[in-house]
């Protein structure tokens, strides 16, 4: 009778049960519209943000390559 109370309480069996739980919630809240919706907006809005990153990026590129035009044509007409 011992061994079996050891066995249920180990961290092992805990673990693995909550494993299963948080599967099973993971896969009600899959189904789920609501979240669903929330989950398609948060990744509409993260998508939203990498193309802001991406032309921020761009732009900076450009400030970058047009200073650098720059400090060249400056150096070559010292000379």
């Amino acid at each position: 009778m011992k061994k079996i109370v050891s066995f249920f309480t180990s961290k092992y069996f805990i673990g693995f049960g909550a494993g299963i739980i948080a599967s099973i919630i993971g896969y009600k809240a899959y189904k789920s519209k609501k979240v669903r919706k929330c989950i398609v907006n948060m990744l509409a809005g993260i998508m939203k943000m990498r193309d802001e990153a991406k032309f921020t990026m761009n732009k900076i590129k450009e400030e970058a390559e047009d200073l650098c035009a720059e400090a060249k044509d400056q150096k070559s007409a010292a000379k």
